[in-house]
């Protein structure tokens, strides 16, 4: 994957709900979040380089940019990683309902 380039607006609820999930940094956590967001698309080469997968995307679905997707792929993520669940086993359902772990 090529280098990661986090939106500043992210990179502190990166860093604060990546940690909590057992992800080391944030681009590591970014990274999955992307990575696993992309599957919900039809992808015609699922092992082609990021830029090549996310332009695909955008050309396909109407996004204004590569950085437009990139924002929407964290935002829904997060959202999956942030809200709170007092019950881990209903939270890891949760997060595999999404997609977000196998």
């Amino acid at each position: 994957m090529s280098k990661l380039k986090i939106p500043k607006s992210y990179r502190a609820r990166l860093d604060a709900t990546g940690p909590k999930h057992g992800f080391a940094t944030a681009e590591a956590f970014a990274q999955h979040l992307i990575e696993r967001g992309l599957r919900q698309y039809s992808l015609p080469d699922e092992g082609a380089p990021l830029e090549k997968k996310l332009g695909h995307v955008v050309e396909e679905l109407g996004y204004s940019s590569n950085d437009e997707l990139l924002e929407h792929l964290l935002e829904r993520g997060l959202r999956a990683y942030e809200e709170p669940e007092a019950d881990p086993a209903k939270l890891e359902a949760r997060l595999r309902g999404l997609g977000y772990i196998d």
